[in-house]
């Protein structure tokens, strides 16, 4: 029964991503890649975002190796920049698909100035509320800058990012090769793209679906589509396709370890989480950066 599961999803999540890599990249004012049943899946659970032991709990462990990994691929975890407290100083980030904040308002307490930006007005209405219970994320070095808006939204206002960050967001979009490519386009030439999404292997569906879903209960039914997830080849091949000026950088496999109850970031190649599973397998976060122009 789940061979069969398997092997139908695994065809139709082919079949719909790789025609994308001959789309042309859509510049109407209309277009957009979200898909509004996401959207209002995690505008109906906005109000759980800060609750540590609610909805999102796992997101609020996965969030420092998250910002570990991102810090250490940008400025080194020993550099005297990252010792300093305020590492992403002057870098304008882009964090896509922000939700309640948790990530953007990490990366502001660390220098950085972060545009948050959902496509719920629920998100972003929860995202600014809890932001003012600290006004240190509005004074500096860094700044918060909420907004409801999308990443093709922000793409047609003429900005540009040093870095942007699209953290499990990608396997809730429509035509998810057209919105890496508007990640990407929203990257400056010098600067860094960051993803982290899930596998789409059987060892995935295991686990965020049958077992976090149907078992433990971790998230509730429903939250996962296993038929978009991507696999992390089909996401670097995707990345290098769009020119000679982008390289993926770095891919991490993440595990969650039950015994210590944290998240924790592979070691290239390594055998993580339950069972021993290759790194990349389940959970993943990668690393491009886009060439300077000569």
């Amino acid at each position: 029964m789940l061979k069969t599961v398997l092997n139908t999803s695994l065809r139709s999540s082919i079949s719909a991503f790789l025609p994308l890599q001959r789309a042309l990249y859509s510049n109407s004012p209309n277009f957009t890649t979200i898909d509004k049943v996401e959207v209002q899946k995690f505008s109906d659970k906005a109000a759980e975002w800060w609750d540590p032991s609610g909805e999102f709990s796992m997101l609020h462990l996965l969030n420092p190796p998250r910002v570990s990994y991102v810090r250490d691929q940008l400025v080194g975890a020993d550099s005297d920049l990252a010792k300093s407290g305020k590492p992403f100083a002057n870098i304008r980030m882009l964090d896509i698909g922000c939700g309640g904040g948790l990530l953007s308002e990490s990366l502001v307490r660390l220098g950085g100035d972060v545009v948050g930006a959902d496509a719920s007005e629920d998100n972003i209405k929860m995202a600014k509320l809890h932001s003012r219970k600290d006004p240190n994320l509005w004074r500096g070095p860094g700044k918060i800058d909420y907004r409801h808006s999308t990443a093709e939204e922000i793409l047609r206002g003429g900005e540009l990012f040093d870095v942007v960050l699209a953290m499990e967001i990608i396997e809730h979009v429509n035509q998810p090769l057209e919105f890496l490519r508007t990640c990407a386009n929203l990257t400056r030439p010098g600067g860094d793209l960051f993803l982290s999404t899930m596998s789409r292997t059987p060892a995935a569906y295991a686990l965020t679906v049958i077992l976090a879903e149907k078992v433990l209960g971790m998230v509730h039914e429903g939250t996962h589509d296993w038929s978009k997830y991507i696999k992390s080849k089909e996401l670097c091949e995707a990345i290098e396709s769009f020119g000679d000026e982008w390289k993926v950088r770095d891919v991490r496999g993440i595990s969650w370890d039950p015994l210590d109850r944290q998240w924790k970031v592979a070691e290239r190649n390594g055998l993580v989480g339950i069972g021993g599973f290759e790194s990349l397998e389940v959970n993943y976060i990668m690393r491009a950066s886009k060439k300077m122009l000569d």
